[in-house]
């Protein structure tokens, strides 16, 4: 056998040790579960044969520090890491291998995703993490809490330069999760997705409570009730499918869906009884393009809705109220969804459109003790510091402090439904009249309602704040979606024209 010969086998074994990762037994494991390897992950996200590994030969020098350590020395070291492409953009991913040891991070990988960060933060490359990890690997000591320390260090100096989305396909443990929740978007997996601080057996040593994977940290309860969660998934494929359409969506692609298209359907939609409720996204499906509207946060502070969508072919952001969740009113969980989601579309260089049917504020003690007034500032913030072209379309109701929705827009459209007001009409009424008076005549009570109409009459139409000039136009519900078209088109100082 020739030197050549024993090189290409050593190659060929080498090669085959970086594919199995922790082992092939253990892959064929986590294929038995129903689950991608974290190969197939990688490549259901990045578009065919892109991917460029980094040190995919790379091993921990740390075997003498246990036996654990020395028996799981594999190529990689529990990360795969590199560059690949997401509809030709260029993107930094890395992925955990939950074979090695748990996928939990070590020095040397720690240092390899810093390497890929480093490459990601100097280019503004997008960074993915496809993470299966149980935190710091606790065998290698305090340097290793060092190592991952750099790494949340740099999610945090990225986040004004790169978007960063997570997907959690397993567990996402400890400084796992602080570096997620560090990043833009998260998406879990129901079922396999878990992302707590401290895990069950330690949470009852310490405090006594038996709790479950799923109510400590499963993928419903952040999605619900921390927001922690933007998206859940049903499964692997489906959570690296949303990772690649979150990633493709920013863009401005081809027209699909022709820009002289009117929104026939939304005078159908929109009910002219203020106090019906109906499915805003009805409305989404109508404005923008076809199927488009891509929403993030969901299951989140549901009386508003967040997402990315298409407009003639130009990428823009959406904020959108939703009448059936508290009839569209703004609480504290809307409010600190709609601050987050500004921001970042603003630093996204997305222009953002925002549909407006807000009764006001949510009342109660909850919501004041909860914080609605310093997350209704950020809100505000969040508006007040966008830079980015800003336009609204009021569809009915646009009341009191909430109207940070429309206020803060360059330009402001309405519907012949839309009402803008520092509070519902009837109210206002109220207020500027009086109430009645008891031992008030007939004839005085006749009086004064008369006056009451007539009052309401100059205030209940969407063409009193268009005289005022806080409306710029009030366009047909069929005209809306070229109106709004046209305004981005106008405000937007993206090169790409739509086409």
């Amino acid at each position: 056998m020739s030197d050549g010969d024993g090189l290409l086998r050593e190659h060929r074994q080498r090669e085959s040790r970086a594919d199995e990762g922790g082992g092939s037994a253990r892959l064929a494991r986590l294929s038995r579960m129903g689950r991608m390897l974290p190969r197939e992950r990688i490549a259901a996200v990045l578009d065919d044969g892109s991917f460029v590994e980094l040190e995919r030969h790379v091993l921990h020098d740390h075997a003498r520090a246990s036996e654990a350590l020395a028996a799981n020395r594999h190529p990689g070291d529990g990360v795969i890491a590199g560059l690949g492409q997401v509809g030709g953009e260029t993107v930094a991913l890395y992925a955990h291998d939950p074979t090695v040891m748990r996928g939990a991070l070590g020095i040397t990988a720690s240092r390899k995703v810093c390497r890929l960060l480093d490459m990601a933060s100097e280019r503004r490359l997008p960074v993915i993490a496809l993470v299966d990890c149980d935190g710091v690997r606790v065998e290698e000591g305090t340097d290793a809490i060092e190592a991952y320390g750099q790494i949340i260090a740099r999610t945090v100096r990225m986040k004004a330069r790169c978007l960063q989305v997570t997907a959690v396909f397993g567990l996402c443990v400890g400084a796992a999760a602080y570096t997620a929740t560090l990043t833009d978007w998260v998406a879990m997996v129901d079922g396999h997705g878990f992302m707590f601080i401290t895990g069950p057996k330690v949470t009852k040593v310490v405090t006594g409570e038996d709790v479950s994977l799923t109510d400590l940290g499963g993928a419903d309860m952040h999605a619900r009730l921390t927001g922690a969660c933007h998206h859940v998934a049903a499964d692997d494929v489906a959570l690296a499918a949303w990772v690649r359409q979150l990633l493709l969506t920013r863009h401005m692609q081809a027209e699909t869906d022709p820009i002289e298209r009117g929104s026939d359907r939304l005078s159908e939609v929109v009910p002219a009884n203020q106090r019906r409720a109906y499915d805003m996204r009805k409305v989404l499906d109508d404005v923008f393009d076809g199927g488009t509207f891509f929403e993030l946060g969901a299951r989140f502070g549901g009386s508003l809705l967040t997402g990315v969508a298409r407009l003639g072919g130009r990428a823009v952001s959406v904020v959108a109220s939703q009448p059936l969740i508290l009839g569209g009113c703004l609480n504290v969980e809307a409010s600190r969804k709609g601050a987050r989601f500004v921001t970042w579309a603003n630093r996204e260089r997305l222009p953002i459109v925002t549909l407006v049917d807000v009764p006001g504020y949510l009342p109660g003690l909850a919501q004041e003790q909860g914080g609605i007034v310093p997350f209704g500032a950020e809100l505000l913030t969040a508006y007040g510091n966008a830079t980015v072209p800003l336009v609204c379309l009021v569809v009915r109701k646009s009341f009191g402090g909430a109207s940070v929705l429309s206020f803060s827009a360059n330009v402001r459209l309405a519907l012949p439904t839309g009402r803008i007001a520092p509070m519902g009409v009837e109210a206002m009424a109220e207020v500027v009249l009086g109430p009645d008076v008891p031992g008030m005549s007939e004839e005085e009570l006749r009086t004064r309602a008369g006056k009451r109409a007539a009052w309401i009459a100059t205030q209940d139409h969407a063409w009193a704040p268009a005289e005022s000039g806080y409306i710029d136009r009030v366009v047909a519900p069929e005209d809306a979606r070229r109106s709004l078209a046209a305004v981005v088109c106008a405000l937007d100082d993206r090169r790409q024209a739509i086409p």
